[in-house]
């Protein structure tokens, strides 16, 4: 058995197992905490994918060598390339200057400081290199790699001391902690940590031994996935179940920000059936980015400083999926076969479980069941975005408490009505993370033809976790189902409009036209025909209405009169039932308001947006929308610095388009409205 190692640093006594021959954690496990004798910062992505796996041929590196990978993944980056005969030679020994070499050219492409990275190497130390010289370089090279914004940090403290996610590795290799320095000893702990070094064998990590180029080749590449550094174009590949990462990059391998994403998926069970067959997007793939699948629209997110954009797939029922990415140009449209299309098959199995949620099968806005139905209630342990999770190690269990009141000709009440009904048991969920159980509702007095009184039975379930089980959000306590045999009524208006401004009437004697969607439905959530839906404004007299149909929708339409910018607010009423109110703008154009051809320094909240019109709205202060038009022929600076147009338009879509997004600001500069050649300066701020 290897024993404990250990030794004073700083005052901090570390106590470090020695066994330390271990693999990647496995695929999407983020580590809670610090596990001795585990690689707590493994990666499962890679540099070495896509192009980046291209065989190079070399006549001494068969396909069954533990390093042909490794060796054709550092020839792809330029990092070596061999000698002139052919041969790569990995079991020769690296010297002093070839490691510099490789190292100054690793750091090229991980974005580091060459500098930084071979730092007095290059005059001191042994030749050939040892092990130990080799961690401590490759460790620089992270640490100048790496930042905040990083998955994983590694630093160099003034203390010597390597930290790998702002804590000290808590392992250690026995022979490197009993003859090596401080610090050489902190970056083979270091590398354990991040998967890039593995040990010799019984818990060692032969620190003096030579480094062979085979072995050179797996350390390096190992590395470089903790980096920046991806092949040319795009690359696609999952970080954690139900998340992916798409990164793009020029011919440098540097990254590319600003580059818009457009990613979509299918179930890989279904994935023959993504693309039709003159090579389009089919109507079954589910876009993950923007507004269309195969194509660049504005709703599509660009990469970060670092070149990638993560996105978390929407929830799902798929154990696999596939997701394709791609990068182009607004507008752009992609096929099948196109060289800048990748994909990569995600598992959906094995998120982490962080909580859970509860829900029932009563369609949306239902409020009641019918009798002779059931109404199914679902537990599910779920995991980032809400992707369903599986249970942690120790399992999951639930008290799940039901009560059934029946009522004839009256409503049911817990407190009047007969208890028919009442159960307490503790469930496990079960491996996918659920638990289902289901409710039913028979009529108490099913022989009542003609009987204008409503039956009812109500059901009451709370769920509750046991132990340690992953908690709800809100607690689910004695949520009821009602089961009846009432009459259809309509019970909820929901207001709607095509668009969320258009501009105001030019003249009073003028107006604009304007179309509201009233929805109404019944209490057991279906469509609700013949309703007479009222239509009233905040800011004038208008009073209309439109009757539903089959599809339980009434489209309204009603006339503005005012020239003014101004907030409207609708309210849809049915007589002596339920309301709802949407809010409208109205906007007009900036010298309306008394602003003259440009402002310099003026800064507006941005309320609406329609890249198809070239329009935005604005706040101008005090509830006045204007409208304010750009073109082409116009500059953009986003957050101070020069952008394109359709970086300047996604950045509006998703801003307005997201959920508790910032509030994005609009200003210009040399903006002529009544000369469309003009070239105003437009100043967007996050």
């Amino acid at each position: 058995m290897p024993q404990p190692v250990n030794r004073q640093r700083s005052g901090t006594s570390i106590l470090a197992a020695a066994a330390l021959v271990a693999s990647l954690v496995t695929v999407g496990a983020r580590p809670a905490a610090a596990v001795q004798n585990v690689a707590d910062h493994a990666t499962p992505v890679t540099a070495c994918v896509g192009d980046a796996t291209t065989d190079w041929m070399f006549s001494d590196v068969s396909a069954g060598s533990v390093f042909q990978a490794n060796i054709n993944c550092l020839a792809y980056y330029g990092v070596t390339i061999g000698y002139g005969d052919g041969t790569f030679r990995p079991g020769r020994n690296v010297s002093r200057f070839e490691m510099v070499l490789f190292m100054e050219r690793a750091a090229g492409i991980a974005g580091a400081d060459p500098a930084t990275v071979v730092g007095d190497f290059a005059t001191t130390g042994s030749d050939p290199v040892n092990r130990a010289d080799m961690a401590l370089l490759i460790a620089r090279l992270l640490t100048s790699a790496t930042s905040n914004d990083s998955r994983v940090n590694v630093v160099l403290r003034s203390d010597g001391i390597f930290t790998v996610g702002g804590a000290e590795p808590d392992d250690a290799f026995t022979d490197s902690r009993r003859t090596q320095p401080l610090t050489k000893d902190s970056a083979a702990s270091a590398l354990f940590e991040l998967g890039v070094a593995r040990g010799t064998g019984g818990g060692n990590f032969s620190p003096e031994a030579s480094v062979t180029r085979g072995q050179m080749a797996a350390f390096i590449t190992r590395a470089l996935a903790h980096t920046t550094a991806r092949p040319e174009g795009v690359s696609v590949q999952q970080y954690l179940p139900g998340e992916v990462t798409v990164s793009v990059r020029d011919e440098f391998f540097a990254p590319v920000s600003n580059a818009a994403i457009d990613a979509f998926s299918i179930a890989t069970l279904d994935v023959r059936r993504a693309f039709r067959s003159d090579g389009s997007c089919s109507s079954l793939v589910t876009d993950q980015t923007g507004s269309r699948s195969c194509e660049i629209d504005v709703l599509d997110p660009v990469t970060g400083p670092d070149g990638d954009y993560t996105i978390g797939l929407g929830p799902t029922d798929e154990p696999e999926v596939t997701v394709w990415a791609w990068t182009g140009a607004l507008g752009d449209v992609i096929r099948s076969g196109d060289g800048r299309l990748v994909s990569v098959e995600v598992t959906t199995q094995g998120v982490e479980a962080t909580g859970a949620k509860a829900t029932n099968s009563l369609p949306k806005n239902a409020t009641h069941a019918r009798f002779g139905s059931t109404v199914t209630v679902t537990v599910q342990l779920v995991g980032v975005n809400g992707l369903r999770a599986v249970p942690p190690e120790d399992g999951a269990s639930y008290t799940i408490k039901k009560e059934a009141y029946s009522q004839v000709d009256g409503t049911a009440d817990p407190s009047s009505s007969r208890l028919t009904q009442r159960t307490t048991e503790t469930v496990e969920v079960d491996d996918t993370g659920k638990i289902e159980f289901v409710l039913d509702g028979v009529d108490p007095d099913s022989h009542d033809t003609g009987d204008p009184a409503d039956d009812e039975i109500l059901w009451r379930y709370t769920v509750t976790p046991v132990g340690d089980s992953p908690q709800f959000d809100a607690p689910v306590q004695d949520v009821a189902v009602v089961f009846t045999d009432a009459a259809p009524a309509a019970t909820t208006v929901d207001l709607a409009t095509q668009v969320k401004y258009l501009r105001a009437a030019v003249s009073s004697t003028r107006p604009a036209n304007n179309v509201v969607i009233a929805t109404v439905t019944d209490q057991y959530g279906q469509p609700f025909r013949g309703a007479s839906v009222q239509l009233t404004s905040s800011i004038s007299s208008i009073s209309v209405s439109g009757t539903t149909g089959s599809s339980g929708t009434a489209r309204i339409g009603y006339q503005h009169s005012g020239t003014a910018g101004t907030r409207e607010t609708l309210t849809g009423t049915i007589s002596g039932g339920p309301s709802d109110t949407v809010d409208f703008l109205w906007a007009a154009d900036p010298e309306f308001f008394g602003f003259g051809e440009t402002t310099d320094g003026g800064r507006y909240e941005v309320l609406a947006a329609d890249p198809r019109r070239n329009e935005v709205v604005v706040d101008l202060g005090l509830d006045l929308p204007a409208v304010v038009v750009y073109d082409g022929n116009d500059r953009f600076r986003l957050d101070g610095t020069i952008v394109s147009l359709s970086l300047f338009e996604s950045v509006l879509a998703n801003e307005l388009d997201s959920d508790g997004a910032s509030i994005l600001l609009l200003g210009w500069s040399s903006r002529d409205a009544d000369n469309q050649a003009d070239r105003t300066d437009w100043y967007l701020v996050t």
